[in-house]
């Protein structure tokens, strides 16, 4: 931890962890496909020390359709 850190508290900056992807033919050689190599994971990250934390993703619920 920073000196910094330990007296001012730490600056929280949100971060994400993006995957490559892989880019592969079909069976037939014809159609490029698109494999993620895992899932995108969401930080945030001290800008001082660099300590991350990792940030639990809060999903939109879609609205009731109305009728």
């Amino acid at each position: 931890m920073n000196f910094f850190c330990r007296i001012l508290g730490h600056t929280w900056t949100p971060v994400t962890d993006n995957p490559k992807i892989s880019w592969n033919t079909n069976d037939e050689g014809l159609v490029l496909t698109a494999r993620p190599a895992g899932e995108v994971r969401f930080y945030d990250e001290c800008l001082r020390c660099r300590e991350r934390r990792e940030v639990q993703v809060k999903r939109r619920v879609p609205a009731p359709s109305a009728k």
